[in-house]
């Protein structure tokens, strides 16, 4: 009896061994994949650079940057020049945002009433400065509560005089930085931003519009943006934010006759 349960015992033991020589033949157990889509945040006059290099020709017109990305994105428009035989000292490159302004039908506010005006304003830097407000016109920003369209007027909100040293627009309070702007009725580029508006002389008391001369204020046909500081770094809103902007090249009288390429590049930061 001693005996046989000895070779038991041994056959046992070769059948352990076996066993743990066939798993070691697994190289793994299972594989996950993970497939992510990459897009450009930000879009240059509504393109990106992926799968080639982007070249934008400059025609005077109105450019736009516009963020696409859940969270805000900071640029920053650097401007370059060469010329075919000598330098391009005596040339300056700024930029300038630029937005229009209209009146409205109030009871179907995608019809506008009249021409369209233009005003610019300073994209980035350490105060804001505004050109084109017609005369006997006073321009606010207008940030909107988190209310439906409807109820704006019974829940009107404070006009915030616009000053050089407003700050940054707009404001993190704003209710429009969680809005739409691109649906019906406004249809605008830009889904996120703040509002400028210019109201006549006799529509603001204190800090209050007189809402009874609404038909007369002239109202913002997109949204903006403004970044207040001195390193030239842009903030453009998150979830469809961003600027409409102009280059504008000054030339020096004494520029010498040459053929000059004046490239802007805008910079992640």
């Amino acid at each position: 009896m001693k005996k046989r349960n000895k070779i038991i015992s041994i056959v046992m033991l070769s059948l352990l061994v076996i066993g743990v020589a066939t798993a070691s033949l697994l190289t793994y157990f299972g594989v996950i994949t993970s497939t992510t889509i990459i897009e450009q945040s930000v879009l240059v006059d509504g393109k990106d650079i992926i799968g080639g290099s982007l070249e934008l020709i400059d025609d005077g017109g109105v450019h736009t940057l516009v963020n696409n990305a859940n969270v805000d994105a900071v640029v920053k428009l650097e401007p370059s020049c060469t010329a075919l035989v000598g330098d391009c000292e005596g040339i300056t490159t700024t930029y300038v945002g630029v937005l229009n302004l209209t009146k409205k039908d109030t009871a179907d506010w995608s019809v506008y009433i009249g021409d369209k005006i233009e005003i610019t304003y300073t994209l980035v830097g350490e105060t804001f400065e505004v050109t084109g407000v017609p005369e006997g016109y006073t321009l606010i920003y207008y940030k909107d509560a988190e209310i439906e369209l409807g109820e704006r007027i019974a829940n009107p909100q404070p006009a915030i005089l616009i000053t050089p040293t407003i700050g940054n627009l707009p404001k993190d309070n704003d209710a429009n930085l969680n809005a739409d702007y691109s649906q019906a009725p406004d249809n605008y580029l830009h889904k996120t931003g703040a509002k400028l508006w210019a109201i006549p002389e006799g529509a603001l008391s204190g800090t209050t519009l007189v809402w009874s001369l609404w038909d007369d204020f002239l109202y913002e046909t997109d949204l903006m943006a403004y970044s207040a500081n001195g390193d030239g770094n842009i903030t453009l809103p998150a979830n469809g934010g961003g600027i409409n902007f102009r280059i504008v090249n000054r030339f020096d009288a004494a520029l010498a006759p040459d053929t000059y390429t004046i490239n802007t590049t805008v910079v992640p930061q």
